[in-house]
């Protein structure tokens, strides 16, 4: 019996020394690009929109969340903070996507609106944010990314 305790538990340990080696490989950050923009509900002072968001996985191991916060800016204007606590995962070297609503003052959209026709002829943004890791792999893992919408100026 005393024999059979010390082949189980060399076993384990075998197991765990294992596991924690796969743990120790780096993860290399998420890419997160701003796919779409729909509008969600409006009211006279503030709207609110619907941001889906693709998570592009480079590592060879699956990633999953929580949760995530973000911040994104058309112009240089501050715009469209979110956050969202939709549970998600993607899988090694795959791609998924996350909805996430924002709210957004009437007035900032009509800000922005004017300096679009003052002459300024492109909306670009700039996002930052976070996502909640879950699972083995928990803790934050932050990202940005920047991209042009539309550009009047852009030739054809």
């Amino acid at each position: 019996m005393r024999r059979v305790m010390q082949l189980l538990l060399c076993g384990v340990f075998f197991v765990v020394l294992s596991g924690c080696a796969h743990l120790g490989r780096p993860v290399e950050p998420p890419t997160v690009r701003l796919v779409n923009i729909m509008p969600a509900w409006s009211s006279l002072f503030e709207q609110r929109l619907r941001l889906t968001l693709r998570v592009t996985n480079p590592n060879e191991f699956a990633l999953s969340w929580s949760g995530c916060k973000v911040n994104t800016r058309f112009n240089d204007m501050d715009l469209l903070p979110a956050v969202s606590k939709e549970n998600g995962s993607v899988e090694g070297l795959g791609e998924a996507e996350i909805k996430v609503e924002a709210t957004v003052s009437t007035f900032d959209v009509l800000r922005q609106i004017i300096s679009l026709k003052g002459g300024q002829g492109k909306l670009a943004y700039d996002m930052d944010g976070v996502l909640f890791l879950s699972g083995l792999r928990a803790g934050q893992m932050p990202f940005t990314s920047k991209g042009t919408l539309w550009d009047s100026g852009a030739v054809k």
